[in-house]
């Protein structure tokens, strides 16, 4: 166990599942808790849909003074442990939890996908044509909608315009 008298940044690993809970509890007994989450698009019962869980699951950043409160984290429920080095827990650089934090808003940080090239290989993930592979086209409006051209057609393709959420890259 550290001698720091300073409270630094710990990461306190959680069980499964768990991290909202073990933050919620830490908070009125640390400094500060942070619990970093990732919005981003995954397909959900046939369809692309927003979701928001933790960045880093299973685990849970706080910061305190290790000599007060190291038995209190470690022994938390819902807490597997402390990330150490040996039996010495690992402080967590303030720079790495500031950086973290400037790259979301209110905690969330979102993973924009990166827009599909012309002539990439796709995914129609809902929609009357689901489940067809297709050859990526164009943006058209932004990108809010996306001309592709269905592979499942004989010779040229059949040029189809979808919403840009109805298209994912292929499995």
């Amino acid at each position: 166990m550290s001698s720091s008298e300073a409270d630094d940044w710990y990461l306190i690993r959680t069980k499964t599942g768990k991290e909202r809970w073990v933050k919620d509890q830490l908070a009125p007994l640390v400094s500060e808790v942070f619990l970093p989450l990732l919005k981003a698009r995954a397909p959900r019962w046939g369809r692309m849909a927003e979701s928001i869980g933790p960045l880093f699951p299973c685990y849970v950043f706080a910061r305190f003074n290790l000599r007060e409160r190291y038995f209190d984290v470690k022994y938390m429920a819902g807490v597997r442990g402390i990330v150490s080095a040996g039996a010495d827990p690992l402080a967590v650089p303030a720079a790495i939890v500031d950086e973290i934090r400037r790259r979301g808003i209110d905690d969330i940080v979102e993973i924009v996908d990166k827009p599909f090239d012309s002539g990439a290989k796709v995914k129609v993930v809902e929609g009357p044509f689901r489940g067809f592979e297709a050859i990526f086209e164009r943006y058209l409006s932004g990108t809010e909608r996306v001309a592709i051209l269905l592979s499942a057609v004989e010779a040229t393709g059949l040029r189809v315009v979808l919403p840009a959420g109805a298209v994912a890259k292929p499995d």
